[in-house]
């Protein structure tokens, strides 16, 4: 049998109406091969006409009449190959066995055996159409084809060293911690390319995982704070064109092309607005964009979510609902818009707005403001995350040390030591972290940390001084010598000004204070505050952004926070574990028990108070690890006052850790509490 080649056999077995055709009756030559010869031919189809070298088309008729039909027609649409010939480049495109497998007679191992085949075919078929056509499956092929890999290796890493090699702690710990080092950048890069949800989930866990998670995860995570890789300005352009219904021009006196910010699901550029009537002047904005595929995503990762809850955790079907609810109003701006205004409302009515934070106003006088754009106020301050950076790169250079990496290992370190005695506000994390001045705040104590703070901004005020003197020399030596290159000059990177400091003692008691007002009394706050959506502004206000994720608690619920708050201030465990039965809380231990006040209270701890990671005192007197407590106990009931004071409260638990300043929710929030009980 001859050797037909794949594309010939394909395009004769998809399309049998369009064969292959002799382009010409003259006999070849042999400077130009043609019909008939043995190297090739010209053949041509209503495609146009094509070369294959092959023996197929010597085979073609080289005489018009031999070209043509029986019938005395032109052979255009009749194919010129013999049907067995179709038989038998059909029969060469389907393994042999297969074609066993269809022929008679059938025996039991053969039935077996088509059964099996057809359902390989049958699945094959399946997902790829469910691949191809269906959003969700396709994403979640695409997160364990990436988390998969990572899955196995650590599996397999813990049997080798455990069951296998049987290493010692410090052999197994290294081989932990080098995994560790390689894996965090690769579920980075997986968070970045399905983007959605996930990048969402990776903000949280790297603000409220200091101390708890591994720090490789969360050093890795940390930059998803400020952000995620933006959008081309075309693309920007047309969605905010397309949404409004305007011409850019129309709009925007200009329009910075390099964002400010890009998050999960939008990105945020500096503009200028064009006025609207006569005597205004332009006013400098924010134009927030969302990404026209965001909507899809979410969707499908949070039914994802959802049907992983239905099979593993049927009981928390509300809260997966309730946070289907929360992302499903975070896409639509228009409503944005309005939580940006209530807040606003809210926090006047209690006296914090302006005094000491304040909220963007919504800038939709001409109608800009659509469900995938929304145009604000421009605050001028830096960000929480980048402040903190500072803080510890400033420390970092007043211990004598090149960079902050390894002040931030140290500092986590320290952080988790202080939450296995019991967390709570603390000495700020400065203890035992070596260097020469370090060693006096070893020898001082806790109040030798804000000494070390105040020295480290002292340090870079006298170095602005500095450099301050030496633009103010360049200037000078520029103008004497006629030379005009002054912009170049204050340019360079070494004449580059320091940021001035910022108190982040006092930021971070006022974000504290300011969402227990919101919680507590309010009943509207912003469930997402981490670093990167608060500013600090010049005069050491605050600056709240991103209102797309709000929190709701009725009165009811309200209260019930509050009694909790009070009961974990005076550490009564009874009153704090009878407000969580009584209100909906239900968790079990691995046995299957309810578990008892001690455990009850632990928990309620990690949510409205405090990391605490010491050994915990059960009350029948036997002392369990907690991290270990906390992987054997399954929560039934998750009711939804605690699934949003919980969020909030690891979210201003996490945000002080990185600032290397523990705090006590149940401390700060008191005062707050016993308002909202008086206000019943």
């Amino acid at each position: 049998s001859r050797s037909i080649p794949p594309h010939v056999m394909i395009f004769n077995a998809i399309a049998p109406g369009e064969m292959l055709f002799p382009a010409t009756t003259k006999p070849s030559t042999s400077s130009a091969p043609g019909i008939g010869s043995s190297s090739g031919g010209t053949c041509r189809s209503i495609f146009g006409t094509r070369t294959f070298h092959h023996e197929m088309c010597k085979r073609a008729p080289s005489s018009p009449t031999a070209a043509a039909g029986n019938d005395g027609s032109d052979g255009i649409g009749q194919g010129v190959l013999p049907k067995e010939h179709m038989r038998r480049s059909l029969s060469l495109m389907i393994p042999p066995f297969l074609l066993n497998l269809a022929q008679p007679p059938f025996g039991k191992r053969k039935i077996v055996l088509l059964v099996i085949a057809s359902c390989i075919l049958a699945s094959t078929v399946l997902f790829t159409s469910l691949y191809t056509f269906h959003r969700g499956f396709r994403r979640t092929v695409q997160f364990w084809r990436g988390m998969g890999p990572l899955v196995v290796r650590y599996k397999l890493l813990k049997f080798k060293a455990n069951t296998i090699e049987k290493c010692s702690e410090d052999e197994y710990e290294r081989r932990i911690t080098a995994y560790r080092e390689k894996s965090a950048p690769q579920l980075v890069d997986l968070i970045l390319s399905l983007g959605g949800i996930y990048v969402k989930i990776g903000q949280v866990m790297s603000t409220i995982g200091q101390g708890l998670l591994p720090d490789e995860y969360v050093r890795a995570l940390r930059p998803l704070q400020d952000g995620v890789p933006a959008r081309d300005y075309q693309q920007i352009s047309q969605i905010i064109e397309q949404s409004t219904g305007k011409h850019m021009d129309d709009i925007f006196v200009s329009f910075d092309e390099k964002p400010i910010g890009a998050a999960s699901i939008a990105q945020a550029h500096r503009a200028t607005l064009r006025p609207t009537r006569d005597g205004q002047a332009p006013e400098e904005v924010i134009v927030k964009v969302q990404y026209p595929e965001v909507s899809e995503l979410f969707e499908a990762d949070l039914s994802n979510l959802e049907v992983a809850t239905r099979l593993f955790a049927p009981e928390n079907m509300e809260v997966a609902k309730a946070l289907r609810k929360r992302h499903e109003n975070e896409l639509d701006f228009t409503l944005e818009a309005k939580n940006l205004r209530e807040c606003t409302r809210d926090m006047q009515q209690h006296g914090v707005e302006p005094s000491l934070v304040r909220i963007p106003r919504v800038r939709n006088e001409t109608g800009i403001c659509t469900e995938n754009v929304l145009v604000m106020e421009y605050l001028e301050g830096t960000s929480l995350s980048d402040a903190i950076q500072l803080e510890q790169d400033r420390v970092a250079r007043a211990l004598g040390k090149e960079d902050a990496s390894e002040l931030k290992a140290a500092l986590t370190k320290r952080m988790r030591e202080h939450f296995e005695k019991g967390g709570g506000a603390g000495s700020g994390g400065m203890m035992g972290i070596g260097g020469k001045a370090a060693k006096m705040v070893n020898v001082l104590g806790p109040a030798a940390s804000g000494l070390l703070r105040t020295y480290a901004a002292a340090r870079d005020r006298v170095e602005n001084v500095v450099i301050s003197f030496g633009k103010l020399g360049a200037k000078v030596r520029a103008e004497l010598s006629g030379n005009k290159q002054l912009d170049l000059i204050e340019d360079t990177p070494t004449a580059t000004k320091k940021r001035s400091s910022v108190n982040l003692g006092r930021a971070l008691k006022t974000l504290v204070h300011v969402h227990g007002i919101q919680l507590m009394l309010s009943g509207v706050y912003n469930a997402d505050p981490h670093g990167g959506n608060v500013l600090v502004l010049p005069d050491g206000r605050l600056g709240l952004l991103d209102y797309g994720m709000v929190g709701r608690l009725p009165p009811e619920e309200r209260e019930t926070v509050a009694k909790t708050i009070l009961a974990l201030s005076k550490k009564d465990k009874a009153q704090t574990a009878r407000i969580y039965r009584e209100n909906g809380y239900r968790a079990t231990s691995a046995n299957g028990d309810d578990i008892d006040d001690s455990t009850l209270h632990r928990f309620a701890s990690f949510h409205l108070d405090r990391i605490d990671l010491s050994p915990l005192t059960l009350d029948n007197g036997d002392k369990v690890d907690t991290l270990e407590l906390l992987r054997s106990t399954r929560e039934r009931v998750v009711p939804s006052w605690v699934e949003e004071g919980r969020r909030l409260g690891g979210l201003l638990q996490g945000v002080s850790a990185q600032a290397a300043r523990p705090i006590s929710l149940a401390k700060e929030w008191k005062p707050i509490a016993k308002e909202a009980l008086r206000k019943k």
